[in-house]
């Protein structure tokens, strides 16, 4: 177990070493201090409030995703929330995504399966919202036609990821046949885990039934996302950069939230990074300005979560370590 998790933790340590090596090739640094010397550091506050703000909006999503399971109280999921989204930050192998659901399960005496299948639903829904938002936004707004065909393209995509949550609810038989089949070569020990935890997916899909809870969830999911691109907006506007705001904007927002799903280091360090130089090498931004740009923003996203993180912990009287440890020990139980 333990040479398990230090080879993954070395692959995602690598994986970040070469995203940052990617973004960092060709980096003008004498330009890239120019333009964080230049920058309006007033528009960190915004920034900040938003690092923090998104925890919340998370906290409040999540708890109608798990209604279906149960319905634990606000405290508990944003401290679970803050103290999960910290630890991805300082820990390694994304342990908050572990943490989030322990916690939550501990406090709230709740079946961690299912609280834990509700994270991966948490990420379709992010997924269909950020591709969703920057296809119409290509769509109505004047930009190129690259970017216009690339913006339909994941409009399509975010189409299809719907469509298969939607047929894994109202199919379950035949979704479940489908994954014993893909599972069949493979041995017991590996097989009923995932469909174990397929299982609590499905539970966790039951919130589908009602079209007033999705709305909300919907409604929650562009609201964090809208949020977010507007902390991205504030860092454009600090740096001056003369490109179409709120395209830009989205775009940068989509790109490094794409960027950091990889596996990485903690801190989502080296993806981020990249995320930020593609997004805004699309409006043809300079690599120096956007290496500087992406600092300034990934060390405001940091001090903000970490924060909430701290003070969080603080409330609950337990160490990182602590929660560390727990969500180990329950991670491997279930």
């Amino acid at each position: 177990m333990l040479k398990s998790r230090a080879f993954r933790i070395a692959v995602t340590v690598i994986i970040s070493l070469v995203f940052l090596g990617f973004a960092v090739r060709g980096v003008d640094w004498n330009e890239a201090l120019a333009a964080m010397a230049r920058a309006q550091y007033l528009y960190c506050i915004p920034m900040l409030i938003g690092a923090v703000w998104q925890l919340y909006i998370r906290a409040q999503r999540w708890r109608i995703l798990l209604q279906p399971i149960g319905t634990p109280s606000m405290k508990t999921l944003v401290a679970a929330t803050n103290i999960g989204f910290m630890a991805n930050f300082v820990l390694p192998l994304r342990a908050g995504e572990v943490i989030r659901p322990v916690l939550v399960s501990r406090q709230e005496n709740q079946p961690l399966g299912g609280i834990l299948a509700t994270i991966v639903l948490e990420r379709v829904f992010d997924i269909i919202a950020i591709l969703t938002l920057f296809g119409i936004t290509t769509a109505v707004l004047p930009v190129s036609e690259t970017i216009t065909r690339s913006g339909y393209g994941l409009l399509t995509v975010a189409g299809l990821i719907a469509g298969g949550a939607l047929f894994i609810r109202w199919q379950e038989a035949t979704a479940l046949r489908l994954l014993r089949w893909a599972l069949s070569p493979l041995p017991a020990k590996v097989s009923e885990p995932v469909e174990k935890f397929f299982s609590g997916f499905v539970q966790a899909l039951r919130v589908l039934e009602s079209p007033g809870e999705v709305l909300r969830i919907v409604a929650w999911s562009f609201f964090l996302w809208l949020m977010l691109s507007c902390v991205f907006g504030s860092a454009i506007l600090a740096f001056h950069l003369d490109v179409p705001l709120v395209t830009a904007s989205i775009a940068l927002t989509v790109i490094t939230a794409i960027a950091v799903s990889a596996p990485s280091a903690p801190g989502f360090i080296g993806s981020f990074q990249l995320g930020c130089i593609v997004g805004l090498g699309i409006f043809g931004v300079d690599k120096s300005d956007a290496i500087a740009l992406s600092i300034v923003l990934h060390v405001t996203q940091f001090v903000g979560v970490v924060g909430a993180g701290i003070y969080s912990l603080a409330r609950t009287g337990m160490s990182l370590r602590q929660v560390e440890e727990v969500a180990e020990a329950d991670g491997e139980a279930a």
